[in-house]
């Protein structure tokens, strides 16, 4: 799934404060360790504030993102990221017994999500987390980016196939 050219580092640079946010990614790493995981996947991990934190925490926790602004401009030379579509990550079948998502799968355009939804699962031997914003009123620029809007009920039933467990 190739980017449509639009998470360019201006999109980054502005959706920084909210990938950033403290509690967010508190809460978020805190759900996450409550399953106790030995080594995590973070799908769509943006700047990787989440895979900082989880990586802080002693979980070993690297992020994956296909957005070449990220890798030019954001990400650390030691950081365990990787430039990949998510369509085809480039892992092991089972490396991961915890695949995590939050504020992506709603970004994926829905032709692709089954695609996408089946490589976390090829990925992952154990659990499977999702934030998904919800269906919402968007402004036409975030239009651009939450390409499949779709209600709650649609969500779960469009992830329970693969096991995913919504956050």
């Amino acid at each position: 799934m190739k980017t449509l050219g639009f998470y360019d580092y201006i999109y980054f640079r502005g959706s920084r404060n909210f990938q950033k946010q403290s509690e967010r990614i508190k809460e978020l790493a805190n759900i996450v360790c409550s399953y106790s995981p030995n080594h995590v996947l973070d799908v769509g991990c943006g700047i990787g504030y989440l895979v900082k934190e989880l990586n802080l925490r002693g979980v070993p926790t690297k992020g994956v993102d296909s957005a070449q602004a990220l890798k030019d401009r954001f990400w650390g030379i030691l950081e365990p990221m990787f430039l990949a579509d998510a369509t085809s990550l480039p892992f092991k079948d089972g490396e991961f017994d915890l695949v995590t998502s939050s504020d992506f799968l709603e970004h994926v355009p829905e032709e692709n999500l089954d695609k996408v939804l089946s490589e976390m699962r090829r990925v992952c031997s154990g659990t499977i987390l999702s934030r998904v914003a919800y269906e919402a009123k968007l402004t036409s620029r975030q239009s651009l980016y939450h390409v499949t809007n779709k209600s709650k009920e649609w969500w779960e039933e469009k992830v329970k196939p693969y096991g995913v467990i919504l956050i």
